[in-house]
């Protein structure tokens, strides 16, 4: 009975999957002659290669089944609303063009969102698999390594990638969520301990605070669960089931908090407490220079290295850049991320940017918004001002015009250092330079910033 469930699903799958081609192939036919609503409906044409790309990937798994039929009937919508505009008068559809438009915005949305939840479906399908691969291998006298020659050669290494958890799992790891480390507008982060030993913090979205957590949540998953980098936030796992989305990320990368909490000016009370309570009053962030440029240079690689694999981060600030133990630097905070769109002049158009200044203007999108950003983050690290209060314009001008030291920050030591601070400050003024194309690739900023490190090495 169990094998008839199985070939029952598999062919189900099949079937659903030739149905979504078969849509997809009559959108394309009927987009070419549509006459009116003709941005919109090329808009639909766009995905296109999304679905096909996640049709192409899914396993006969019986939890596909249900995501399959939702994608075959919004795709049969989108090709009735495509046929509509073909076929009807002209006059017809110019007073209905705006009504039309209307809807072929939700059926985008509907689109993306059952493509996100197949999306979601496979990544659950994946971790279970490579959770269950594991095999316990009996040590035999056969060979002396301690396994029989022919298991050695069958053996199978499963890579360390991010699985789903349950949520006794999460709640036996955080004591029933007992360690509060932060909270912010997206959720709160507590900290943990997994059964096999390594910490975690688990951030737990709040579905209150964003009406787009869910399509933030499964932004940050895919685009988080294939990367790995020296300077990008490990994910550990995830939960998705009854209560509000959880993350697990390593909690050693988030060990000495945020850069933000180290460059920001505080009061004498608040020194005192963070003194006593043995926190970051004097750390290598706040006295050394040399620190910061290093924590500029990974934040730099890893954004440049998302670049590279087609990805816009669209919210880098100090607040999302964590630091462990040794004061490396991981980026985080990829729910507003988005895959940069093949060809698109000008950027892409986002219906809400969350996120850091660069994009805020225009509402386009591309990789040199991310590089006004990290520019912000250097002016702020040389600075030591919040962002919110940093006198952006004045900073730049004193920077034109040979007088950086009356911005920057004075508790740094600063003289033998200068020269290399000159070179972030003026390659901070290039990041944020207000035209896109007048902006410099990530790749150009890590070239510089490994030139002043090299700068201060050498002092």
């Amino acid at each position: 009975m169990a094998t008839l469930a199985v070939v029952g699903h598999a062919a189900a799958v099949t079937q659903l999957v030739g149905n979504a081609f078969g849509l997809i192939a009559k959108i394309k036919r009927a987009v070419e002659t549509a006459r009116q609503n003709k941005l919109e409906c090329d808009l639909i044409a766009r995905c296109v290669p999304t679905i096909n790309g996640v049709l192409s990937s899914l396993p006969q798994e019986p939890e596909v089944v249900a995501p399959l039929q939702e994608l075959n009937i919004t795709l049969q919508e989108a090709h009735d609303m495509v046929v509509a505009c073909r076929d009807r008068s002209s006059a017809n559809l110019f007073f209905r063009s705006r009504r039309h438009a209307e809807c072929f915005t939700q059926v985008n949305l509907r689109i993306m969102s059952d493509i996100n939840i197949l999306n979601l479906c496979l990544l659950n399908i994946i971790a279970r698999r490579q959770k269950t691969t594991t095999i316990a291998l009996v040590p035999s006298s056969e060979s002396c390594s301690g396994y029989p020659q022919q298991t050695r050669s069958q053996m199978v290494v499963v890579p360390d990638c991010p699985r789903m958890f349950t949520l006794v799992e999460i709640a036996a790891a955080t004591n029933n969520f007992a360690v509060e480390l932060g909270a912010g507008c997206s959720g709160k982060v507590y900290k943990g301990r997994l059964h096999d030993g390594p910490e975690v913090a688990v951030k737990v979205l709040d579905k209150h605070g964003r009406q787009d957590v869910e399509h933030a949540f499964v932004t940050e998953l895919e685009i988080l669960f294939p990367l790995r980098h020296d300077h990008i936030v490990r994910l550990v796992g995830w939960y998705t089931e009854e209560k509000d989305p959880m993350f697990v990320y390593e909690h050693e990368h988030m060990s000495n908090g945020t850069l933000r909490d180290h460059l920001v000016h505080v009061g004498l009370r608040t020194r005192m407490r963070v003194r006593l309570s043995g926190g970051f009053s004097s750390t290598p962030v706040r006295v050394c220079w040399r620190t910061r440029v290093e924590v500029l240079l990974g934040v730099s690689r890893a954004v440049e290295h998302l670049h590279c694999s087609g990805i816009i981060h669209l919210d880098v600030s100090s607040s999302n850049i964590l630091l462990d133990a040794t004061w490396m630097s991981r980026l985080s905070g990829f729910g507003a991320a988005v895959l940069q769109a093949p060809a698109v002049a000008g950027g892409q158009v986002v219906e809400e940017v969350v996120g850091t200044p660069g994009y805020l203007d225009t509402g386009r999108v591309s990789p040199a918004s991310d590089v006004c950003s990290f520019g912000v983050v250097m002016l702020e690290a040389l600075t030591g001002e919040d962002p919110a209060t940093l006198e952006v314009d004045s900073s730049l001008q004193a920077i034109r015009d040979g007088k950086l030291r009356d911005v920057l920050d004075c508790r740094p030591a600063t003289l033998p250092q200068f020269d290399a601070l000159d070179l972030v400050a003026h390659t901070a003024e290039r990041c944020m330079y207000p035209r896109g194309k007048g902006r410099p690739s990530m790749t150009d900023v890590v070239a510089s910033l490994e030139k002043a490190l090299r700068m201060i090495l050498i002092r």
